[in-house]
């Protein structure tokens, strides 16, 4: 698994992660396959951790504006691709189900298209993440 915007399957990560909270409003349970993800706004950050389960495998910091990615934890995600694959394909199938198609199609298309712009990317190795206290960290 690569944090990466070049990768299609981490783009459609980000872009359920922006729809997350609109999909279970609606009813619409995209933990059903298996991807397991959590939101945090941070300023102007907005902070993604996901996994297979409830221990989170990816955590990175996104911000729009400045294009800038920031991975705090990149650990090995055997199947990654397969479980977006899978939660974007019960999404949909459920947005379906409840005329909501458009709207989720419009994010993961925008999230197949390659970026215009490139983005700066960051990685905070562990012993740095480690050695700071937790409040610091937040």
């Amino acid at each position: 698994m690569r944090a990466d915007t070049t990768d299609v399957a981490f783009r459609l990560l980000i872009s359920l992660g922006e729809l997350w909270e609109g999909l279970c409003r609606a009813g619409i349970d995209p933990t059903q396959r298996g991807l397991h993800m959590c939101k945090e706004y941070l300023g102007g950050y907005t902070r993604y951790s996901a996994g297979p389960g409830s221990h989170a495998r990816l955590v990175v910091e996104w911000n729009e504006s400045s294009r800038h990615l920031r991975v705090l934890r990149c650990d090995d995600w055997p199947g990654f691709e397969a479980t977006v694959s899978a939660t974007v394909a019960a999404v949909r199938s459920a947005a379906r189900l409840r005329g909501l198609l458009e709207v989720v199609d419009a994010a993961f298309v925008k999230a197949c298209e390659e970026p215009c712009l490139p983005a700066r990317r960051t990685t905070v190795p562990m012993h740095a993440l480690a050695s700071s206290s937790f409040a610091a960290r937040r």
